[in-house]
């Protein structure tokens, strides 16, 4: 499921949490995805009782306060499979959750000129990948989104916080891949429909054994963000994901990590598998690459 939450923040950087869970989507569709620990929680059933919440916790709140958008579905699979309800669906909860959620926030935070807003974005918000179209274009919505408000919110002394995951092994990812196996695809073409069962699902497990993150390493990054006295606009929990993203500043031209990740699918199958497999053994080190502000005397 994908939340919102709110939490606000003492002299000592600690953070008290409100938290507001959306409903999952009940069929073989599009899956929502939420990995946060909840404290301080309140279900909330509809739209509108998301909106009375914040108005609540704001009206109740006195210190500088975090927003904080987790709202996420998944959807994989060629889009000639897709119905557009359901691209509207991940579109409607990925951007429009968060548009919502800014839209009865913002008011409040430009008055006080105090607050941080942190989104749970993901590396595909900058970096598309072969067969996660709707869900990659439902990212850079709200890359583009934050980075124009971004502007605004700096003259009223707000922070905007882009949290940017790789692969991260939960059950949504689960449930998302179960989905995939289970994909009519009888509307697509035998070629393509052999690439997403025969390349893209049959590396899935792979890629998120050697890259992906726990949802807790994701959690530890974000309380980080969080609690930050200057706080990055954007931040990627996974060091390992980052020369991939990367490509994307290197060519303006935009071919390079195109072409790079044709030749890894297509020409070098057998090379990129072998380097995952790698990568699993050496992802210990890059656990220590990151300073999570633990001491090292713990």
């Amino acid at each position: 499921m994908g939340h919102a939450g709110l939490t606000s923040r003492g002299k000592q950087r600690t953070a008290r949490v409100y938290h507001s869970p959306r409903d999952r989507c009940g069929r073989n569709g599009p899956q929502v995805r939420g990995t946060a620990p909840r404290r301080d929680s309140a279900p909330c059933r509809g739209r509108r009782e998301a909106a009375l919440m914040c108005r609540e916790v704001i009206g109740h709140c006195c210190l500088p306060f975090c927003a904080v958008s987790n709202a996420g579905m998944g959807l994989i699979g060629p889009i000639e499979c897709q119905t557009i309800d359901e691209m509207k669906t991940v579109m409607d909860t990925n951007f429009f959750g968060l548009v919502r959620l800014l839209k009865e926030i913002l008011p409040d935070m430009k008055k006080r000129k105090s607050g941080h807003i942190v989104i749970i974005s993901s590396v595909m918000g900058i970096q598309g990948i072969l067969f996660n179209d709707v869900y990659a274009a439902s990212k850079f919505a709200v890359e583009g989104f934050c980075e124009s408000l971004a502007i605004q919110a700096l003259k009223f002394k707000l922070q905007l916080s882009l949290i940017e995951p790789g692969p991260v092994v939960t059950e949504f990812e689960r449930k998302v891949f179960e989905d995939g196996m289970k994909m009519d695809l009888s509307a697509a073409d035998e070629e393509t429909a052999d690439m997403f069962t025969n390349i893209y699902l049959k590396n899935y497990k792979q890629i998120f054994q050697s890259l992906g993150q726990s949802a807790e390493e994701v959690a530890e990054h974000t309380v980080k963000i969080i609690l930050a006295e200057n706080p990055p606009f954007r931040h990627q929990t996974n060091t390992l994901y980052t020369p991939m993203t990367t490509l994307k500043y290197a060519d303006p031209n935009g071919d390079l990590p195109i072409d790079i990740f044709y030749k890894m699918v297509f020409h070098h199958d057998k090379i990129f598998s072998a380097s995952l497999n790698f990568i699993k053994l050496l992802r210990w080190r890059s656990r220590k690459s990151f300073d999570l502000g633990k001491s090292s005397s713990q």
